[in-house]
């Protein structure tokens, strides 16, 4: 692709200068051959590499020079990215994709495409290595690299005004036989619908990637190992059974708790929804009050990644399911809660889940769009997570919806919450009785679910500050515990029965 007709040609002032003040990018890779055959082709790469600071932090970048036949990615590129990301394995840095690409390298045809799967396995080579991964799509980002770099990182920034997407507009026109909609393939619409974390102008991009960074980067001088070795595969012997292990029984009620007791479960319900509480939004914001937003198309589920406020360094990722009450998340709530467990794991480092959902959306569009596997798939990768998990109910703790999010190693639950296997209206109806009736029978207060094994913490906090701190202290426990024995336990906790009765 030449670039003298690209959009891109209006940012060649180039802001990400005083970003890359501290690297020192080494010299390009050597042309790709012209196996085409392409008239005047001389294959010179768009991408340069190198290692260094960035907004004060040590990184390896990958730099797309859109002056370089539009900054589109063929063999040398690929080979210069894999390296990229070979460099950022070995120091342990965090890479950083600072992308400005119109796509594949047409003028080596298939030769060129295929250096997009060599791309993806040097990605996958730094996921496996638990190695973080930052994108910056500049203006424009769009074809092979938006969909082998850009969408699949674990952190993602747009440039403010920037063309983002997998086509770009000029091509849809062509292929479609019409142009993408008005303010589509856009850094604002991207943002909208979850594809990437951050929309912003360049000069605010230096300080949301140096909280980027620091979230992703292990303090120093080491940070507890909370990544469980993967064990090696015995295919002819078949994987062990769990061992059916008592859930531990519980008598009395916890200090604090005793007006918890003492009321009913309608009565429980109530509270949880009108007493005065925090909702998700306001804990995560206190325990990641400088860590940065992974972001989803779904406002009901929030997540954020960054150093656990008073965790003495301790970093996690949060998600709330759901954000606000009475929050009912759909789908791509869903999803986003995958995403944070897995990139959880991948880091080796804590993950936090805020539970407040009376259950998750249940009309025709979010059947539709495959809500059941998208809790399913949450659900699956919240309990694959190798890493400590905590999960505490804040309000509303509804059927599935709500599990998905808390199979964790430890459950917690505020004197204000509630857990049930359907909200009391869906019981009511279900089962034909008073919504009162319903709620009263579920045995769905805190007190109730703690002497049952399901809860293993009641937290008298009330506000968020103290409900983070509580939450930080658990996960503070779980961090310095032997990794194979924790998940061990955790697989052996949802794979066993509950007491018997209460």
């Amino acid at each position: 692709m030449d670039s003298d007709s690209r959009p891109g040609r209006q940012t060649s002032a180039d802001w990400r200068a005083d970003l890359l003040a501290g690297i020192t990018l080494g010299p390009s890779t050597a042309p790709a051959v012209n196996r085409s055959g392409w008239p005047d082709y001389d294959g010179r790469p768009a991408l340069r590499w190198g290692a260094g600071l960035i907004a004060g932090v040590p990184a390896v970048a990958a730099v797309w020079d859109f002056a370089v036949h539009g900054g589109s990615f063929g063999e040398a590129d690929a080979a210069g990215f894999a390296a990229a990301a070979a460099a950022a394995v070995a120091s342990r840095r965090p890479l950083v994709s600072f992308l400005r690409s119109g796509g594949t390298r047409l003028q080596e045809g298939v030769a060129g495409l295929v250096g997009l799967p060599r791309a993806a396995l040097a990605l996958a080579a730094l996921d496996a290595a638990g190695v973080g991964h930052v994108a910056i799509a500049d203006q424009p980002t769009t074809g092979g690299v938006w969909v082998t770099i850009g969408s699949r990182c674990d952190v993602r920034c747009a440039v403010a005004g920037a063309t983002v997407g997998f086509s770009g507009p000029r091509v849809v026109a062509a292929t479609t036989g019409a142009p993408p909609g008005a303010g589509s393939h856009t850094a604002a619409s991207a943002l909208a619908n979850g594809l990437v974390d951050a929309a912003l102008a360049p000069d605010a991009v230096a300080g949301w990637l140096r909280r980027a960074l620091t979230a992703l980067t292990p303090p120093s001088p080491v940070e507890p190992a909370t990544r469980a070795p993967t064990p090696t595969p015995t295919p002819t012997v078949p994987p062990p059974v769990p061992v059916p292990v008592a859930r531990p029984a519980r008598a009395g009620v916890p200090a604090g708790f005793e007006r918890v007791a003492a009321r009913s479960g309608w009565e429980q319900v109530t509270a949880a929804r009108t007493g005065e509480r925090p909702d998700g939004v306001a804990v995560l914001c206190a325990l990641l009050p400088d860590g940065v937003d992974l972001v989803g198309p779904d406002p009901l589920v929030g997540a954020r990644i960054g150093a656990l406020h008073g965790g003495g360094g301790m970093r996690a990722v949060v998600a709330a399911v759901g954000a606000r009450r009475g929050s009912a998340p759909g789908p791509a709530g869903y999803r986003l809660l995958a995403r944070a467990a897995q990139l959880a794991g991948k880091l080796g480092i804590g993950l936090v889940t805020l539970v407040d959902t009376p259950g998750a959306a249940g009309g025709a569009p979010a059947e539709a769009a495959g809500i059941a596997a998208a809790i399913g798939d949450a659900m699956a990768a919240v309990l694959a997570c190798p890493c400590p998990t905590v999960s505490v109910v804040l309000g509303e703790g509804g059927s599935g919806g709500a599990l998905a999010a808390a199979v964790t190693d430890v459950v917690a639950m505020t004197a204000d919450s509630y857990f049930t296997a359907l909200s009391p209206e869906g019981t009511a109806t279900t089962l034909r009785i008073p919504v009162e009736q319903a709620a009263d029978r579920a045995g769905l207060r805190p007190t109730d679910l703690y002497r049952l094994g399901f809860a293993d913490r009641l937290l008298p906090a009330t506000d968020a500050d103290q409900v983070a701190q509580a939450a930080t202290g658990l996960l503070a426990e779980l961090v310095w515990q032997d990794p194979v024995q924790r998940r061990r336990q955790r697989q052996q906790r949802w794979s066993t029965e509950l007491r018997d009765s209460l």
